[in-house]
């Protein structure tokens, strides 16, 4: 393997990671997995609420600018 595809891969690997991360965090501080809706638009809607509240959860957590 040459040294760009080694860093490529890791790159990949970091970006995998915090999607998961991401994911992980969404369903515990906001509990998107517990939304009881049936029509797609109220769960599109649960599901951007959720994301805006896990954004600014994240920026609470870092006060001083902390890329996340």
């Amino acid at each position: 393997m040459s040294n760009n595809s080694t860093d490529d891969l890791e790159f990949e690997i970091q970006t995998r990671w915090k999607i998961e991360e991401f994911h992980r965090e969404i369903k515990q501080l906001t509990g998107v997995g517990f939304c009881q809706c049936r029509r797609a638009e109220i769960q599109k809607n649960h599901i951007a609420c959720a994301m805006l509240v896990w954004n600014y959860l994240k920026k609470m957590a870092n006060p001083y600018g902390e890329k996340y």
